[in-house]
């Protein structure tokens, strides 16, 4: 009896051992894999954010540009399999009230300033700025918010257009509101302005005033 109770606990503290083992060994690939999988599914829709993995439980990244994408993303975390709880500590991009836009046209260039909406729209933006006023230097002062107006990047298009018939001024959107203000280039300039200006605006922009 005794030499059967000599090698029993030892046994059973061998088993316990290797168990634990096996456990810190298998724990830090079973991470890897749920933090792989989490993150690609994320790339496809969701790019702003990224995940990490400490023993099953997810943790959820990244400043999210709507509401919505963050339902999204979170919706995407949950379906992971091997994750037992999503723990969000995403922030959610600030949102501007109203959301604002402004072109500043000068001797220096042009300025564009105010807000933008996440995603391409500053890049669609810029190039579409370069090709309503070649060969003018363009300071890009952009800050990334939510609450862009309907048609947003249309009414900007439109607002390039005037700008570059302008010598200096501002045009300024300030949530479905335009302005415009400064001194046209040329007679048929400030005509074909004020002509446009009579006709609807993108995303049913109300006409604030004329300088």
């Amino acid at each position: 009896m005794r030499a059967l109770k000599n090698w029993f606990w030892p046994g059973i503290i061998t088993v316990a051992l290797l168990t634990v083992l096996a456990g810190w060994f298998l724990a830090g690939p079973i991470d890897a894999r749920i933090t792989e999988a989490a993150n690609t599914a994320l790339s496809a829709q969701n790019d702003w954010a990224s995940a990490e993995v400490d023993g099953r439980d997810l943790i959820l990244k990244g400043v999210a540009p709507s509401e919505e994408a963050l339902a999204d993303a979170i919706k995407i975390t949950n379906e992971i399999p091997g994750v037992r709880i999503v723990d969000n500590q995403t922030t959610l991009l600030s949102l501007a009230e109203p959301f604002s836009f402004v072109i500043t046209k000068s001797d220096d260039g042009i300025l564009l300033s105010g807000n933008v909406p996440y995603g391409d729209t500053r890049a669609k933006i810029l190039s579409a700025a370069e090709l309503a006023m070649p060969g003018i230097e363009i300071l890009d002062e952009m800050a990334v918010a939510r609450g862009a107006p309907p048609a947003f990047f249309e009414l900007v298009q439109f607002a390039l257009g005037q700008a570059a018939q302008l010598v200096n001024g501002e045009v300024e959107i300030s949530g479905k509101t335009y302005t415009i203000r400064g001194t046209a280039a040329s007679s048929a300039d400030y005509a074909a302005i004020n002509d446009a200006l009579k006709r609807p605006l993108p995303g049913d922009a109300a006409l604030n005033e004329i300088k």
